[in-house]
């Protein structure tokens, strides 16, 4: 099985989205977890399968994975072995701030 890891700074907007989400709406901070999780689960099973990362340059080879029911995508690369999730990014907010991470 592939590896799965997070930069930190991922995490950090993980669980500050899921934590959003549980104070507005209890319950769906844990809904959000498991519709990233599943969205991991289609990383792990064809990590190539989802599209590079719109305006983002082909040389990083970042690709996008939506998150199914919520405004969040997984911007990921396989390094080796190893799936990085270099960002939990909303989809509607800031467009490219992780960027500079990634260099």
């Amino acid at each position: 099985m592939t590896a799965i890891e997070f930069s930190r700074e991922a995490r950090v907007e993980l669980d500050a989205a899921a934590d959003h989400y549980e104070q507005d709406y209890p319950g769906r901070g844990v809904r959000f977890y498991d519709a990233v999780e599943r969205a991991l689960r289609m990383i792990v099973a064809v990590p190539a399968a989802a599209p590079l990362f719109p305006g983002v340059r082909h040389d990083l080879a970042i690709r996008r994975r939506l998150v199914a029911g919520f405004p969040y995508a997984l911007a990921y690369r396989l390094v080796g072995e190893v799936i990085r999730i270099e960002a939990v990014a909303h989809t509607h907010r800031r467009p490219g701030y992780w960027l500079p991470r990634t260099r």
